[in-house]
């Protein structure tokens, strides 16, 4: 079976990567995380900060940038360590009948009060009228009337927010329903993830000036300095990491599924870090719709909150894992397996579909594969404390 899913990835690339289901036809699998060293050492992300604001909290610089000789730089952006559910979740449903009660009381509430307040106005006039004198009332009269008003518009309030929230809730729902039934097999279990340390990633993938000043080659069949490299296997990916580590003295490497995904939601959970709408992809990625057939420099298109681009499209990029499939549970620092046969492809690329360009897609090929021009990589950086 694997012999023959290679074959069709080959012929896939040797007919020039027209199929219809785009590179989301390569062989998908999966892997599920083993969890590791529980302790944190860093303090995680609070879901709202920014990268600055994480930054001085846990006293690292924000950025990073890595001399690789001649006047060509790689630039980095600090990932916060954080919690996340990978892959595509299952949407609960709505609980309806708990909105419809709030709406209920708020709105009982509100009818209530304003016919008590009705009344109490009537009473007002209708003495006057008797009496033929201007309204009069009593503070007590007053006291009430304020108490009677502020409950009425209480209970407006709460009748509005409640129909508000229940119409988001449901908008929310249907979004998740349709992420969840657009996904992949190999998307699920969806499973919540913890990532104890903070590291750098790559603002844009691998360009080809910064690979040919490591590398001494370039490989890629879209030439061009700013275009990103392609034509690497992940043999390739991880040897430029260690020519790099050893040039830098740092230890830099390719990222995780896990910390790929995360960088890539930026604390998002919709399809793309931009919405789930087709168009919200095109303003963060090349993919078959816009890339006219080619990849393009990188870091045109829109970046996710954390500053980094094209995560979506342009080319595929490896990760450090084997492919093994998703497994329930949560998990920390989650590696992957020990062995495996597949290394895993994410991201999607400028050939690519949406739905081969979602968030939480994944892709796998042989680490010694490279002949076709849609895959690349970007690589991270493990963070040290400042002293």
């Amino acid at each position: 079976m694997h012999r023959v899913l290679g074959l069709l990835a080959f012929v896939w690339c040797a007919t020039g990567g027209q199929s219809g289901s785009g590179t989301a036809g390569l062989l998908l699998a999966a892997r599920a995380a083993e969890p590791a060293d529980t302790q944190a050492a860093f303090p995680l992300w609070d879901g709202h900060e920014s990268i600055e604001q994480y930054a001085r909290r846990v006293n690292l610089p924000p950025t990073k940038t890595l001399d690789l000789g001649n006047g060509v730089n790689l630039d980095l952006v600090l990932i916060p360590a954080g919690k996340f559910i990978m892959g595509t979740p299952e949407p609960k449903p709505v609980d309806e009948e708990g909105y419809h009660k709030k709406i209920v009381v708020g709105r009982t509430a509100f009818a209530a009060a304003v016919g008590v307040l009705l009344v109490l106005i009537a009473t007002i006039i209708i003495r006057a009228i008797r009496k033929r004198r201007r309204p009069q009332y009593s503070l007590r009269r007053f006291m009430a009337m304020t108490v009677v008003a502020g409950v009425a518009v209480m209970g407006g309030m709460h009748w509005w927010f409640s129909t508000k929230a229940l119409a988001q809730a449901q908008a929310d729902y249907k979004a998740a329903l349709s992420r969840y039934q657009s996904s992949y097999d190999w998307e699920k279990p969806a499973h919540e993830v913890t990532l104890t340390k903070p590291w750098y990633m790559c603002k844009h993938e691998v360009m080809q000036e910064q690979y040919q000043q490591v590398m001494g080659v370039n490989p890629s069949h879209f030439k061009g300095v700013n275009l990103p490299v392609e034509q690497v296997s992940w043999d390739n990916a991880t040897e430029f990491c260690k020519k790099l580590s050893e040039k830098t003295g740092m230890t830099i490497r390719l990222p995780t599924e896990a910390q790929w995904e995360f960088a890539c939601r930026a604390g998002t959970t919709t399809t793309y870090y931009t919405g789930d709408a087709d168009a919200d992809l095109g303003r963060a990625a090349w993919y078959d719709a816009n890339s006219r057939g080619k990849t393009h420099p990188v870091g045109q298109k829109a970046a996710n909150a954390w500053g980094l681009h094209d995560m979506h499209g342009n080319v595929w990029e490896w990760c450090a894992d084997w492919y093994e499939e998703y497994r329930p549970g949560a998990v920390v620092d989650p590696q992957g397996p020990g062995e495996g046969q597949y290394r895993v492809l994410r991201g999607g690329a400028w050939d690519g579909h949406p739905r081969g360009c979602r968030t939480s897609n994944r892709n796998g090929l042989d680490p010694d594969y490279r002949g076709c021009y849609f895959i690349g990589f970007r690589v991270v950086v493990v963070a040290s404390r400042t002293p």
